[in-house]
């Protein structure tokens, strides 16, 4: 069991929170470069498209090789680079005639998703329209590998169900009745604890390792509540709007590749 080229990322959104598998066969360095848009580019593989993490202005991006032949820029600030994105931009490029440029999904502050800011789901599910007006084949039935059902295992014994996101995105989550914050992170400490035990690697969405004798301080940490968070569920259609949410860390101002 190649348990090196897996990743969990717990990620807390209000008072959910879901832990994303991803299972790669990339050389170790590549990978640990990868993981933190590993949401992203499982989304994009599923639809059976090849795509790349590629350093941008001043942070990775995502770019992916459309069928038509354009391109697909999914970044986020990149003025200044930050560990958790506060908004994303996707965009859809191609140089050649007919020129196209053309603005999928923005996030930014003043921007026309702006009231979603950092949310990987709504970009995911911006994308995801788009794709399939362009009349890109939609998720391509791939069943888990043993690896990643491996993974699957330990954390639904650790408490997290399996659910799937807009778009066909496999994760895990806790209960939706489980908000309260020291419950939650006692279920993550303890999900840490039994996939370190496997030897998978685990991570939050702040992009950095635990090691096993500092998982329960970093967990609560990771998972501790925003005051001024309002209420967010994972989309189940393309986007809807929602009522504003705070970004945590503080908003800054950023510029995105191909503005």
């Amino acid at each position: 069991m190649h348990s090196d080229n897996v990743l969990v990322t717990f990620e807390r959104e209000d008072s959910h929170v879901r832990a994303w598998i991803n299972a790669s066969s990339s050389p170790p360095a590549a990978s640990a470069r990868d993981h933190r848009y590993a949401t992203l580019t499982a989304a994009l593989r599923q639809r059976g498209l090849k795509c790349t993490v590629e350093y941008g202005l001043s942070d990775y991006i995502v770019h992916t090789e459309l069928p038509d032949g354009s391109s697909l820029i999914i970044s986020p600030p990149q003025e200044p680079p930050s560990e958790t994105p506060e908004s994303w931009m996707a965009t859809r490029h191609r140089s050649a005639e007919p020129v196209v440029h053309e603005v999928i999904y923005d996030s930014e502050p003043g921007g026309p998703d702006a009231r979603n800011d950092g949310s990987v789901p709504h970009l995911l599910s911006a994308v995801d329209a788009r794709l399939d007006r362009l009349g890109v084949p939609t998720c391509q039935e791939r069943g888990p590998s043993a690896v990643e059902l491996a993974a699957g295992a330990v954390l639904h014994r650790a408490g997290f169900a399996p659910a799937v996101a807009f778009g066909g995105t496999r994760y895990y989550r806790l209960p939706s009745a489980m908000t309260d914050p020291a419950e939650q992170r006692l279920a993550v400490t303890r999900a840490f604890d039994m996939l370190q035990a496997e030897g998978f690697q685990a991570q939050t969405q702040t992009g950095k390792s635990f090691p096993p004798t500092s998982a329960s301080s970093r967990v609560s940490a990771a998972l501790a509540p925003s005051p001024s968070a309002g209420q967010h569920t994972l989309p189940t259609g393309p986007p809807a709007k929602s009522p504003p949410r705070a970004a945590l860390p503080p908003a800054r101002p950023s510029s995105t590749l191909g503005r």
